[in-house]
């Protein structure tokens, strides 16, 4: 090697350490201003990533809002909250699946291999039981199992257990309201849920919860005051529980409502269930609020509506009559009676006393000009839509309620046939709500009022006076009125001796309809009838309107008799219970 290869081998090492040098110092100034960037400038954030790992942020549960039903002027709670607890698991820190599971089954109750399996799991978080007392909590606390932890939370208490069950319905474990009020009304009595954060340690297990901690404040649902009298719904269910056994009916429905306001006293179904054992329940049917989601054909309770459009029409008067030979022949059907009263001269009052299906047509024709025709369907068709409501939900605060079926005047074929059965109320259906709508407004004197369950109350439960305004004026006439009023009370007294009573006045009418099977088809048989029997009670004036129905009652008589005597107790039990204003002398 000569001495220029040696030099130019001395300078390429002299280069490469250079290099080297300066590569150090770069990485070095990149390390530190690194730091910098860090410690300094982003000390807060990465202070906060650091936190992370320990601070948890939780749930805080709003209060579900309290419901309230009327006791006179006062109001008495009739669903409640109640604190329970939920127990869960982090099986990362359940070291011994099977040792936590023996010391748990006797608490919580369940299966034990279920358990065993929850808390082997790779989730990190699972539930072992639901809905546990602040004394089953605290025994599980003191067992100290690593990995096991409860959270409060609050269930639903109905203290006065099946009563107005469908009608208020139920909150299911997710804290959603189910059916009646507390499904219409979720949204208002759920509240909003608030948020906390706590510094945990490695396992998720708070070390410090104080007010310093709230992120936001949950805020309370807002509570619930009902038109129901907690005495009157008591009766009504009472009476009719012991009217569906004693037909052994398959259910029944009852409705009492303000005739002046609209206001819902009393609503009840039977069979009923528990809202605070849902779960327990295996046919959801029973959910269902049968008064405003259950629609059928009413039968002759229709008769009184149409009277009173005829009336206000100036068609007919009770007084009109007509010759009945006990059928009427309309297109190519023949419309007969129920009973068969003979061949002679009828007036409208012995239409509604004897509930005559003629009558009723021949009334309908009065509207046509003597016929059943386009001009008759019409004027009927906005009577039930336009003035009573049918065909359309009423809006009452309750989940799933009806529509019902009510055909347009020129909507189809058969439709003189048709509308000559809905005289009598077939062919058209409605729910019990709307029926006693429909009532009121013919019965008050001509206003409707939409039915409403939710009341006011001030801060100290104080009942407060509202004043109703009617969806619809001059339903039918004032005359009108009077005159319907007068034939059910008339009715009442030849019909349903039993709820007649002295210094009172009460009217009503009866209806009963052949139960229709799934394909719309009438089901053949003698118990497959539905019952009912609608009607007022009061002083000088209207003070309730009172509706019960039955289906397939087990008796030999006609099904809306056996609703008849359930009213009659009904109103009976409101007498004498209830400071009803009688009649002046």
């Amino acid at each position: 090697m000569n001495y220029m290869q040696s030099q130019q081998k001395k300078q390429v090492k002299i280069d490469r350490v250079q290099i080297l040098r300066v590569l150090l110092v770069v990485v070095g100034a990149i390390l530190i201003a690194r730091l910098f960037y860090v410690q300094i400038i982003r000390h807060d954030h990465y202070q906060a990533q650091a936190l992370a790992e320990h601070i948890k942020k939780f749930e805080i549960n709003a209060p579900r809002g309290l419901i309230y039903m009327q006791d006179g002027n006062n109001t008495v709670p009739v669903v409640l909250n109640e604190q329970r607890y939920t127990i869960y698991a982090d099986p990362k820190y359940v070291s011994d699946p099977n040792d936590t599971a023996d010391k748990l089954i006797g608490l919580i109750g369940g299966d034990k291999v279920s358990l065993k399996k929850k808390l082997s799991s790779g989730s990190r978080y699972v539930v072992l039981a639901k809905k546990m007392t602040k004394d089953q909590a605290g025994r599980i606390d003191a067992l100290a199992l690593k990995g096991v932890g409860k959270k409060e939370t609050t269930v639903r208490a109905y203290p006065q257990g099946s009563l107005a069950s469908q009608l208020l319905g139920f909150v299911n474990d997710d804290g959603v309201g189910q059916y009646g009020i507390e499904g219409y009304l979720n949204s208002q009595l759920t509240g909003k849920t608030g948020l906390e954060k706590a510094i945990t340690d490695v396992r998720g297990v708070p070390l410090a919860i104080n007010n310093d901690n709230i992120l936001r404040q949950a805020e309370p649902g807002k509570d619930i005051t009902l038109t129901i009298d907690i005495g009157i719904q008591k009766i009504v269910e009472d009476v009719l529980k012991t009217g569906v056994d004693r037909t052994k009916s398959i259910k029944g429905s009852a409705i009492v409502m303000e005739a002046s306001s609209g206001a819902i006293k009393a609503m009840a179904n039977y069979p009923t269930y528990d809202p605070s054992q849902y779960d327990k329940v295996s046919d959801q049917s029973i959910f269902t609020n049968a008064t405003v989601s259950m629609p059928w054909e009413p039968g002759s309770v229709m008769k009184p509506l149409l009277f009173g459009a005829a009336f206000t029409e100036g068609t007919a008067n009770p007084d009109t009559s007509y010759y009945d030979p006990g059928y009427v022949q309309i297109d190519d059907r023949r419309i007969t009676n129920s009973l068969n009263w003979g061949a002679q001269t009828m007036t409208l009052h012995d239409v509604i006393n004897k509930s005559l299906n003629t009558g009723a047509v021949f009334v309908l024709k009065t509207l046509g000009g003597g016929e059943v025709n386009e001009k008759a369907r019409i004027t009927w068709y906005n009577y039930l839509s336009d003035r009573y409501q049918f065909g359309k939900k009423t809006g009452i605060e309750q989940s799933g309620e009806a529509n019902g079926i009510l055909s347009g005047p020129n909507e189809g074929y058969g439709l003189n046939v048709r509308y000559a059965n809905m005289a009598f109320g077939q062919g058209v259906t409605v729910t019990p709500i709307q029926l006693a709508a429909a009532y009121g407004s013919i019965l008050n004197g001509g206003n409707y009022y939409k039915p409403t369950l939710v009341a006011t109350a001030d801060k100290d439960g104080k009942i407060q006076p509202f004043t109703p305004k009617p969806l619809a004026n001059n339903v039918i006439s004032a005359t009108a009125s009077a005159q319907v009023k007068a034939l059910l009370q008339k009715s009442l007294e030849i019909n349903n001796k039993a709820a007649v009573r002295a210094g009172y006045n009460l009217g009503a009418k009866s209806g009963t309809a052949q139960e229709a099977d799934s394909k719309g088809n009438y089901k053949s048989g003698a118990y497959n009838y539905n019952g009912a029997y609608i009607g007022f009670l009061g002083g000088d004036n209207v003070q309730y309107i009172v509706m019960v129905r039955l289906d397939e009652p087990k008796t030999s008589g006609f099904a809306s008799g056996e609703a008849a005597k359930v009213w009659a107790e009904i109103t009976n039990k409101l007498i004498d219970n209830l400071a009803i204003k009688p009649k002046s002398t």
